[in-house]
């Protein structure tokens, strides 16, 4: 009778250990490998992110900002890394950013000009109670560039640069508008 009970828990310890092996063991890496991966999707936005945003800070601060905002989306999904994974992950992003522009750059004019996304120009013609901002699709070579003492291009209606202004005096032409066409 013994031997029976002792039997039993071995074949219980057995199929127990069987299954743990084989449905738990096996999804562990899938999980942190999907939780890397969805920090490393966050990552290449927030890198894209502090290139746009962030034109005047130093690579160090856009770092920084980076791994501050990967902290969060980690705490908030409950995985647990350190700072220098995140700027591993974070710097994995920037190279692939890089890459991709590198890519496209050797890409045909064309094709190029089809891949800008859409901005916002600020026409800042006649004075009127209501200011206009005009969204197009069709950005002149150089316009989302800044100049070397941070002035920003102006355009005029036909999309010809027609000077520049102070980026402060740029940033108070952009707030209060109140009208929006699309192009």
């Amino acid at each position: 009778m013994n031997d029976i009970i002792i039997l039993a828990v071995q074949l219980g310890l057995t199929v127990a250990a069987f299954a743990i092996g084989k449905y738990v063991f096996p999804n562990i890496p899938k999980n942190v490998v999907d939780k890397l991966n969805m920090l490393s999707q966050w990552a290449a936005q927030f890198v894209v992110w502090a290139k746009e945003f962030m034109k005047k800070q130093t690579g160090e601060e856009k770092m920084a900002a980076v791994v501050e905002k990967l902290k969060e989306i980690a705490d908030e999904a409950g995985i647990e890394v350190t700072e220098d994974q995140l700027r591993a992950i974070a710097q994995s992003a920037y190279n692939a950013m890089k890459a991709g522009e590198k890519e496209a750059a050797v890409m045909e004019p064309q094709t190029a000009e089809a891949a800008q996304v859409p901005t916002v120009n600020i026409y800042t013609g006649p004075a009127t109670a209501e200011k206009t901002a005009v969204a197009t699709d069709e950005v002149p070579e150089g316009a989302l560039e800044d100049g070397k003492e941070g002035e920003v291009n102006v355009y005029g209606a036909d999309g010809k640069m027609t000077g520049t202004i102070p980026a402060e005096e740029a940033e108070k032409a952009a707030e209060g508008v109140t009208n929006i066409v699309i192009e």
